[in-house]
C-alpha cells in the first residue's frame, strides 16, 4: 500500500512537465488537423446539431417547435452561439475544441493530482490521440462534431463535479456543497447517462465521508440541493412563458422523463444492441472472458518487470528490459484486438472501484485520511457511471468515445502511476513495469490511430459551402453526401418563409437549404411513428403542410426496418398522404427507399 507520502503533490506544475504538456498540446494539435472538417455524417445525428440551435436563435421553443431526445441545456447554449456569431458549423467546430481543451485539461489535473505527472501525462496523450477526434466507425462520435452536445458536454461537467467532489470530501464548506450540487443540476437537464454518472460519484462522495467517520453536515444539505435544483427550475421558468406550468417542467425535466417515459430500450432493436441485452449472457461471458485476458497480460508484464529488476548487475537488467519491451510492443501491435479492448475495461475498472475502495474502507478512522487513494476511488467511480449505458456491449467506438473514455485514462494512469509502485521490488523494476505499460498504451494508441487516419483520408467530397463546409466519403464508396449536397443546394433557392419536411430523416438538409420543419419531429420511423404516433403527425401535416418534401435514402435495416414506409407505424401512413398531396419536381439517383439503391426524390405540393 502506498503511504500519504507517495500522494502525488496537488501544487504547481514542476518546470519539467511543461515540455510534456508541450508534447501533450501538440499531440492534441495532430489530430486535430489531421482530421479538420472530416468528422461529420452528411446526413444523421449532427444535422439535428445545428438545425435545433439554428431554429432555437430565430425564436423556436424547444419541444414545441423541434424536439429532441435529450435536456435542454446544450441546443440553448449553442443557440446563444448562434445568436451572437451567427449560424455555421465552424462556430460550433471552435466552440466544441474549447471544450475539448477544457476537458484534456481537467484529465491532465485530476489524474495527476490522484496517480502523478507521468499517469497524467500518459493518460491526457490516450485521451488526445484515441478519444478526441478518431473515426473508428462511421457516425458523429467525436469531441469536434458530437452526434449530441449533451454527450461532451456532459463529459466536462462530470469531470468538473469530480474535481469539485475531491475538494468537498477533503475539507468540506457550504460553498462547495452548493457547486456540487449545481455541476449534478446541470446534468439532469443533459442527458440520463450523464446524470446517472453524476449521481453515482456524488454518492461515492458522501459514502467516503461515512466510511472516514466524518459524515457530512446537515447545514450543507440546503445549498447542495438548491445548486442540484437550479438548473431544472431556471428552464421550468422559460418554457413556462410559452407553455402551460406543468407541462414546462416535464419539458425542463425532459433529459430523463424522455427515457423512462418511453419503452425504446426495451423494445427497440437498436437500443437493446447498445446496451449488449440481446444476448445478455453471450455479452456477460465475453466481458468476463476478455477481463480475465487482460489481467492476465498486464500480469505477467508485471512479473517480467519485477523478475528482471531483481537481477544484481545494470547490464544483466538491462539485456533483460530489451526483450520485456520488445515483446510488449510485439503484443500491443500483433495480439491485442484494440478496437475491442472496450470489452474488458468495465471489469477492469470495477475491480478497481473494489480495490481501492477497500483501502480507504481499511483506513477509516486513521488520522491520515489518503487523499490520493479517495481521489482515486471517486475518478474510477465515475468512469464506471459512464459506461452504465453499455454494462454489457462495452466499446471505445461510437458511444464509447466520451462513455468508455475516463474508463480507458483511468486503467492507463493506474498501469503507469500505481501498479510499479505496488510490485514490492527496487527501482528498476518500477522503471521497467511502467515503460512496458507505456509501451503497451502506445502502441494500442498508434494502431487505433492508424485506423482512424485512413478513414479520414478517404473523406473528400466536399458538402455545404464556407463556414458550413465539411468533407464526406466520395460518391463511389457512399452516395449520401452528393445526394445532400444536390438537394440542399437546390432547395437554397426556395421562396423566403418556405418549409420542408425530410423523410425518413435529414435535419442537415434543413440546416443547409435553411428551411425549418413545419412539426416538431425530427426523425420519421422507429419509436417516433409506433403507438398510434404517426398518425399524430400526419393530422399536424394537414395542418402545417409543407412547402416542400424530400425522400432520401437511409438504411433502416439496424432499427428492424427493411424498407422504409413497408407498414403503418413504419412511415407508410406519412409516405400516403405525401403521394395524395404532392409531386416529384426532381428526382436524383434511383429509388431512396429501396435499400439495393441510393437516391433523392424533392416534391412540391400540389393540393
Amino acid at each position: 500500500m502506498t503511504s500519504d507520502r507517495d500522494a502525488p503533490p496537488a501544487g504547481r506544475i514542476a518546470p519539467w512537465e511543461w515540455l510534456g504538456l508541450a508534447a501533450i498540446a501538440a499531440l492534441a494539435g495532430y489530430f486535430v488537423a489531421t482530421s479538420w472538417l472530416r468528422w461529420p455524417e452528411p446526413l444523421i445525428d449532427f444535422g439535428r446539431e445545428l438545425y435545433l440551435p439554428w431554429r432555437l436563435a430565430n425564436g423556436a421553443v424547444m419541444y414545441r417547435d423541434a424536439d429532441d431526445l435529450y435536456g435542454p441545456l446544450s441546443q440553448y447554449a449553442n443557440a446563444a452561439l448562434f445568436r451572437l456569431f451567427g449560424p455555421g458549423l465552424l462556430v460550433l467546430v471552435a466552440a466544441n475544441l474549447l471544450v475539448f481543451a477544457a476537458a484534456l485539461a481537467a484529465v491532465y489535473l485530476l489524474i495527476r493530482r490522484a496517480w502523478g505527472a507521468r499517469a497524467a501525462a500518459a493518460s491526457a496523450s490516450v485521451f488526445a490521440a484515441v478519444f478526441g477526434f478518431s473515426q473508428l466507425t462511421r457516425g458523429n462520435y467525436n469531441f469536434a462534431t458530437p452526434y449530441a452536445h449533451e454527450a461532451t458536454h456532459g463529459f466536462l461537467v462530470c469531470l468538473a463535479l469530480a474535481a469539485v467532489l475531491m475538494r468537498w470530501v477533503e475539507r468540506p464548506t457550504p460553498l462547495l456543497a452548493f457547486a456540487a450540487g449545481g455541476l449534478l443540476g446541470l446534468a439532469a437537464v443533459l442527458k440520463l447517462e450523464i446524470l446517472l454518472a453524476a449521481g453515482l460519484v456524488t454518492a461515492a462522495a458522501v459514502a467516503v465521508r461515512v466510511v472516514q467517520r466524518r459524515p457530512p453536515a446537515w447545514r450543507h444539505l440546503a445549498p447542495w440541493a438548491a445548486g442540484a435544483a437550479l438548473p431544472t427550475a431556471l428552464f421550468w421558468a422559460y418554457f413556462a412563458r410559452h407553455l402551460p406550468a406543468g407541462y414546462s417542467l416535464a419539458l425542463a425535466c425532459h433529459a430523463w422523463l424522455n427515457v423512462f417515459g418511453s419503452r425504446a430500450f426495451v423494445t427497440d432493436v437498436l437500443q437493446t444492441t447498445f446496451l449488449g441485452v440481446d444476448k445478455p449472457w453471450a455479452h456477460l461471458v465475453e466481458h468476463a472472458r476478455c477481463t480475465a485476458a487482460a489481467l492476465a497480460l498486464l500480469g505477467a508484464l508485471a512479473g517480467a518487470a519485477r523478475l528482471a529488476g531483481r537481477t544484481a548487475r545494470a547490464p544483466a537488467r538491462a539485456a533483460l528490459a530489451v526483450p520485456v519491451l520488445g515483446a510488449t510492443a510485439w503484443l500491443g501491435w500483433s495480439a491485442v484486438d484494440w478496437m475491442e479492448i472496450g470489452r474488458c475495461l468495465l471489469g477492469l475498472t470495477l475491480a478497481y472501484v473494489c480495490f481501492e475502495g477497500a483501502l480507504v474502507w481499511r483506513r477509516a478512522g486513521t488520522p491520515a485520511a489518503a487523499p490520493a487513494e479517495v481521489r482515486r476511488v471517486l475518478l474510477a467511480v465515475l468512469a464506471a457511471g459512464l459506461m452504465a449505458r453499455m454494462p454489457l456491449y462495452g466499446r471505445i467506438y461510437q458511444y464509447g468515445f466520451y462513455q468508455a473514455a475516463l474508463a480507458a485514462l483511468v486503467v492507463s494512469a493506474v498501469l503507469v502511476g500505481e501498479v510499479p509502485q505496488r510490485l514490492g521490488a527496487g527501482r528498476a523494476a518500477r522503471v521497467l513495469a511502467a515503460a512496458a505499460y507505456a509501451v503497451l498504451l502506445a502502441t494500442g494508441a498508434l494502431r487505433l490511430a492508424a485506423h482512424s487516419q485512413a478513414y479520414l483520408r478517404a473523406k473528400t467530397f466536399q458538402v455545404g459551402s464556407g463556414i458550413d463546409r465539411f468533407y464526406a466519403f466520395p460518391t463511389a464508396m457512399e452516395p449520401t453526401a452528393e445526394l445532400v449536397r444536390l438537394v440542399s443546394e437546390e432547395l437554397r433557392g426556395a421562396p423566403p418563409g418556405s418549409t420542408l419536411l425530410v423523410l425518413p430523416e435529414g435535419e442537415m438538409i434543413n440546416y443547409l437549404a435553411r428551411l425549418p420543419s413545419p412539426v416538431a419531429p425530427f426523425f420519421f420511423f422507429s419509436e417516433a411513428t409506433k403507438g398510434g404516433r404517426e398518425e399524430e403527425i400526419v393530422r399536424k401535416l394537414d395542418e402545417h403542410h409543407p412547402d416542400y418534401v424530400v425522400v432520401i435514402s437511409r438504411d433502416l435495416r439496424e432499427y428492424g426496418v427493411a424498407r422504409y414506409g413497408e407498414s403503418y407505424g413504419q412511415g407508410r401512413r406519412i409516405l400516403e398522404w405525401v403521394a395524395a398531396h404532392y409531386q416529384a419536381t426532381s428526382i436524383y439517383g434511383g429509388s431512396p427507399v429501396d435499400t439495393s439503391q441510393r437516391g433523392a426524390v424533392i416534391l412540391g405540393w400540389r393540393g
